[in-house]
């Protein structure tokens, strides 16, 4: 082949993008850093989680608890006035075989969000059982569980998902990060209320987070703003904003 000078070609190049997608780049560390970049990355997504909880002006948000043999809880648990929310932070991401929709895309779901549901179940049960380690968590309202992922699990929610889940015994939703950044903003109501009516409807509770946030009042995210600021390109425009204004 001649006529195309001495770069690259790329002849498919919308294959480019999701190489600097997170996604792509979530892949490229595991491939050059191993299996150290992902359990860095699954701690840096946990506190992540934990600020995102954090912006929740009417509860009040504790870390992982460490009980028994040095055995830990779900990563955080919050406290609402009208309920308990627990939440468990898996930085997996759906295999190339989910995306694509294989015949396993069922089985490889549910392996890697099984040991969340189990982490559910076994705090729940430790704080209806008053474990001395999580006295003060109030056992006079609902619990319910959240499983936060990095990526969407589009099916999670499901029926055929859930009956193959372990039974936990509370209500649990997966969501994914993006819908966690939008749950936390939430103006026109408490997002515990949100998740108690999400949960009172037999078919939207079976849909993914998003739906019942779709149309609905929201802040800004001031994590995400504060990451948006920081980046060097946000600084370049800034600085051309404020030399045309000089002139």
């Amino acid at each position: 082949m001649s006529g195309f000078g001495t770069g690259y070609l790329a002849p498919s190049s919308h294959l480019i993008i999701p190489r600097g997608s997170p996604l792509g780049l979530y892949y490229m560390g595991i491939a050059h850093f191993g299996n150290d970049f992902a359990r860095e990355l699954g701690d840096l997504f946990e506190q992540y989680v934990g600020r995102q909880l954090r912006q929740l002006s009417d509860a009040e948000v504790h870390p992982e608890i460490v009980y028994r043999d040095e055995r830990r809880s779900v990563d955080w648990i919050v406290v609402f006035d009208d309920m308990v929310l627990l939440v468990e932070v898996k930085s997996t991401r759906p295999t190339q075989q989910l995306r694509l929709g294989v015949l396993d895309r069922t089985s490889a779901a549910l392996r890697q969000i099984k040991h969340a549901y189990q982490q559910l179940e076994t705090t729940a049960a430790l704080i209806t059982d008053r474990n001395p380690s999580f006295r003060h968590i109030p056992t006079d309202r609902p619990v319910h569980g959240l499983v936060v992922t990095m990526e969407p699990f589009h099916t999670a929610n499901a029926p055929f998902q859930k009956e193959m889940q372990p039974h936990t015994g509370i209500p649990v939703t997966v969501c994914s990060a993006t819908e966690l950044e939008h749950l936390v903003t939430l103006r026109d109501a408490s997002a515990s209320q949100l998740l108690l009516e999400r949960h009172g409807d037999p078919l939207t509770s079976t849909y993914s987070l998003n739906t019942v946030l779709v149309g609905r009042n929201v802040a800004r995210n001031a994590i995400l703003d504060a990451g948006w600021d920081s980046y060097p390109w946000k600084r370049h425009a800034d600085l051309e904003s404020e030399a045309a204004v000089d002139q």
